[in-house]
């Protein structure tokens, strides 16, 4: 009874032995500390599927404190109002139908008694659903001291910006704001898995307010963590059975806590190439074109954008990612950059994503250039597909070897890259990726290889003609 007052592993093997059959790991007990260790207020754990986290932190951990009578007001947190309220239910059977339960704590059961609410001895139980009201909660003079989210973000919503958006916005206004900060003895415990580079989870990872317990079922070698659950041969047919159905991805969120599986990636670290800037310096028969991804909020300064410089080398076949500024910029800033740019690289087109801004992004710019004295062709470049087929266009160059970086400016577009499909900024990559319609639009493509000796000269010279049409954008370089 001592022991089992503090620590939620000693509650969980004496009370609830039908529930927690199998003997819990050594990596199991990094939860056990962390949920129990009065000096976090903030707890997050990400942890795999099948680990027992959801049954440890959503009805042993709050049964402790019910039993024991050591917290006042609970709120469950789930994705929606129904999966909070069933893993009440859960609770609300071991408090009533466990035998040793019932016969040590006998008067747990009260009159408020339902499914959205229930008052267990002295510890009122409120489950809610994302986005509902949490923020102001008061149960008889107690706000809540023990907060539980598990399994907050869905694999469908963490996709879309605006619903990212909104969960984070409500969780760091209404739930982290529902405690009463003037007291020490509250705890907000979040449960997940790692769904997306921009998911809560990911950002709460990053707070150093916040203590983090992080658990894999295997390392990228698929060595399992736990042997006495799933051995490496086990572990590496359960990945290899997910890859097959083409759901790598997925294993690697559900069991690895990581966004994207580094084996299956659209782009990997080994397919980027760095070149010496000095090259470049060297090579006159390069074009650079400056692409510019601008922020489409109402405040500007409120979302990324992304300016970068391109050079492509017809004739050696090689695109270089030359220079990059990107980040949140008020639009003095943004110009600022566009024209060091443009003077920095000598660019000599200027291409601008409009879509939805049109002449309201068009024209200060152009104006810019006027006012500057600063002379390109300028390209308005329409987004006619989804971002993420755009980028993933780019993968073939990569595989090819034609794209090469500086290693000075590379770290974000590599990072976003690497991170693709579920990347938490698109500016950079997104920016980048329009190098192609860019190509396209003046049908410019590389040059063929030089000819063996003996071949006809004549036939190159004809296609290099070719090459040089006239049709609104001018590659050549004299």
């Amino acid at each position: 009874m001592v022991d089992g007052a503090t620590s939620t592993k000693v509650f969980a093997n004496v009370f609830m032995q039908e529930r927690f059959f199998r003997p819990f790991s050594s990596i199991t007990d990094q939860i056990f500390q962390a949920i129990d260790d009065p000096r976090y207020n903030k707890v997050l754990i990400e942890a795999p599927r099948g680990w027992g986290k959801t049954s440890i932190t959503s009805i042993a951990y709050p049964g402790r404190h019910i039993c024991f009578r050591s917290k006042k007001f609970i709120v469950p947190i789930s994705c929606t109002a129904t999966k909070a309220m069933m893993e009440t239910e859960n609770l609300k059977i071991e408090l009533t139908q466990n035998p040793l339960i019932t016969s040590m704590f006998p008067d747990l059961k009260s009159e408020l008694w339902t499914k959205d609410q229930f008052l267990a001895g002295d510890t009122f139980i409120l489950p809610r659903g994302a986005g509902q009201q949490v923020r102001g909660l008061n149960y008889r003079g107690n706000r809540p001291d023990l907060i539980i989210v598990d399994d907050l973000e869905d694999s469908e919503g963490v996709r879309s910006d605006d619903q990212r958006l909104k969960l984070k916005e409500w969780f760091f206004a209404d739930v982290e704001n529902s405690v009463d900060r003037g007291r020490n003895d509250w705890k907000i415990v979040v449960i997940g898995t790692l769904l997306h580079e921009d998911s809560l989870l990911m950002n709460l990872a990053k707070d150093p307010a916040w203590h983090v317990v992080k658990i894999q079922l295997c390392d990228e070698n698929f060595k399992s963590n736990w042997p006495d659950f799933l051995t490496d041969k086990q572990v590496l047919e359960l990945y290899e059975d997910f890859r097959d159905k083409g759901a790598a991805d997925v294993f690697a969120r559900e069991y690895q806590n990581i966004p994207i599986s580094s084996h299956d990636a659209v782009f990997k670290k080994e397919y980027f190439q760095y070149y010496d800037p000095a090259e470049l310096m060297e090579n006159r028969g390069i074009v650079y074109c400056t692409i510019i991804d601008p922020a489409k909020t109402v405040k500007l300064q409120s979302a990324d954008s992304a300016v970068v410089t391109v050079g492509v080398d017809q004739e050696n076949h090689k695109i270089y990612f030359v220079d990059c500024t990107a980040g949140k910029m008020y639009p003095d800033e943004l110009y600022d950059a566009i024209f060091e740019h443009m003077v920095t690289h000598g660019t000599r087109i200027l291409a601008i994503e409009v879509t939805s801004l049109h002449e309201f992004i068009t024209q200060p710019i152009k104006n810019e250039m006027r006012r500057r004295s600063v002379h390109a062709t300028f390209i308005e470049l329409l987004a006619r597909d989804k971002k993420e087929n755009r980028i993933a266009q780019l993968a073939p160059f990569y595989r090819q070897g034609l794209i090469w970086h500086n290693a000075a400016v590379s770290q974000k577009l590599e990072m976003e890259l690497m991170g693709f499909p579920r990347s938490a900024l698109w500016d950079v990559m997104d920016a980048f990726a329009y190098i192609i319609e860019l190509m396209e639009k003046d049908e410019q493509y590389f040059f063929p290889a030089e000819l063996e000796d003996g071949g006809n000269e004549g036939e190159y010279d004809a296609l290099a003609d070719v090459q040089y049409r006239d049709v609104g954008i001018d590659w050549r370089v004299s």
